[in-house]
């Protein structure tokens, strides 16, 4: 009963920091609040529900011969609908039209999996979900083009609070589930996504009643560099390079592989065998310590870094705290550990991610039937596919076979491969700084 009562408290604080959040952000057009309570409701189907991809996968068939193939569909779909989002803005003259059509993809492809949950069922809900995720940047755009117009660290600061909130609601609610329910049994964690289901619904009739002004679509391009010359094109490919190796090295060690490793250190802990059917009661904080570093991150960087140390020293000190991150992973073999070191690898995400977001952000095409937001966002769902593939892959076959030294051996193998992955990200992103100090692009504001 105590599980329960503190996992509900986490809901009760999660709301009310939203309601404070919403009370002090200050703009002077109207509707900006309820887009974000919008954008909150609208993630935390999301942030319920990819985290246990890997879970419903293990559920349905113990030997994971699939397990890459949910897991790499969240980030396969997201490469073409983001691209298909900016050219159905374009062809409708409005933005909302695209959130409607993620929201009924999502009611569409939760309902089979409660139908009937199996690999196959499995595969469409992670479709839909990564549809889902993939409207980051129509509600980045949307935000700048209504309200933030030439603030665009302000439409980066207000936009990363929703899905970090949604994340503490979600990971409350799997909390309680845990709490509620010992096994890990299919038709159990089906209800998850009926969860998932009505909250989307509630998402889409908030949605009818917002109003957005159409006229206001592409205002914002006047207040951004257009991508025209060569070397600004060059910048621009780096920036896209750079977004997909940050969604490669985040998905390595986040979301379902996350919850994948916490439940096999948990099993190695108590010294039982690599079965992973128990749930344990902490295990839907993982999500929830990971968006409280990455706002911590974001929140530094954009208050403190940016002004301070400069474009280059936080990406560095980023890269840095990932670096340790993944070292520890390799020694940690505590669950409760590994637990707490999960708040570096959300910081680390929140100072990288938003870093790279803005300067995105600043810029535009000629053309309006694509944006940069929108194949920088494709371009990263390359890097979440790559890495939900090579993870699940990696690790697949030791968790069937039960084999503790060769799983840790795999989770050794990605953890290294992560590092050399991050350490390219630097060498990309110096490069990036040399071309705006040669005044070879225009120089990002920041």
């Amino acid at each position: 009963m105590l599980p329960i009562i503190i996992n509900a408290l986490m809901v009760m604080v999660a709301i009310a920091i939203a309601i404070v959040v919403i009370r002090f952000i200050k703009i002077e057009q109207q509707g900006y609040k309820y887009l974000f309570i919008i954008y909150t409701l609208f993630w935390i189907p999301l942030m319920l529900l990819r985290q246990y991809t890997g879970v419903m996968e293990k559920s349905i068939d113990s030997s994971l011969t699939y397990l890459w193939l949910p897991m790499a569909a969240y980030g396969f779909i997201g490469i073409f609908y983001r691209l298909f989002a900016d050219y159905l803005t374009f062809l409708k003259k409005n933005r909302k039209i695209v959130i409607y059509a993620a929201l009924i993809i999502g009611l569409v492809t939760y309902i089979p999996i409660i139908i009937k949950p199996c690999t196959a069922t499995n595969v469409v809900q992670s479709l839909g979900v990564g549809v889902g995720a993939s409207m980051i940047g129509t509600y980045q755009l949307l935000f700048s083009e209504q309200y933030g117009k030439s603030k665009t660290f302000l439409t980066v600061s207000i936009l990363s609070i929703p899905p970090l909130l949604a994340d503490f609601i979600s990971s409350a609610i799997q909390s309680i589930f845990s709490s509620v329910n010992n096994g890990k049994d299919a038709d159990v964690l089906k209800y998850l996504w009926l969860i998932g289901l009505a909250i989307t619904v509630i998402a889409f009739v908030m949605v009818i009643f917002y109003k957005e002004h159409r006229e206001n679509l592409y205002c914002d391009l006047k207040y951004k560099s257009p991508i025209v010359k060569t070397n600004e094109w060059v910048y621009y490919v780096l920036l896209c390079i750079l977004g997909s190796l940050i969604a490669f090295i985040k998905w390595a060690n986040s979301g379902a592989i996350a919850q994948l490793h916490i439940e096999a250190l948990d099993c190695y802990y108590k010294n039982k065998p690599l079965d992973l059917k128990d749930k344990i009661p902490y295990e839907g904080y993982l999500s929830l310590l990971f968006s409280f570093g990455q706002l911590i991150g974001g929140l530094i960087t954009g208050l403190i870094f940016i002004n301070r140390v400069g474009k280059l020293w936080s990406f560095v000190i980023g890269a840095s705290t990932w670096i340790i991150y993944q070292i520890l992973g390799i020694l940690i073999k505590n669950p409760y550990g590994y637990l707490g070191i999960h708040v570096l690898n959300g910081f680390s995400y929140g100072i990288i991610y938003n870093l790279i977001l803005g300067f995105i952000l600043q810029r535009s095409f000629k053309t309006t039937k694509q944006s940069p937001m929108g194949v920088y966002q494709s371009v990263m769902s390359v890097g979440i596919m790559c890495s939900s593939f090579f993870t699940s892959w990696l690790k697949a076959k030791p968790l069937n076979q039960k084999d503790y030294p060769a799983y840790f051996h795999a989770a050794e193998i990605i953890n290294f491969a992560v590092i050399g992955a991050i350490t390219l990200a630097v060498g990309i992103f110096v490069i990036t700084c040399l071309l705006e100090k040669t005044k070879k692009v225009l120089n990002i504001k920041n």
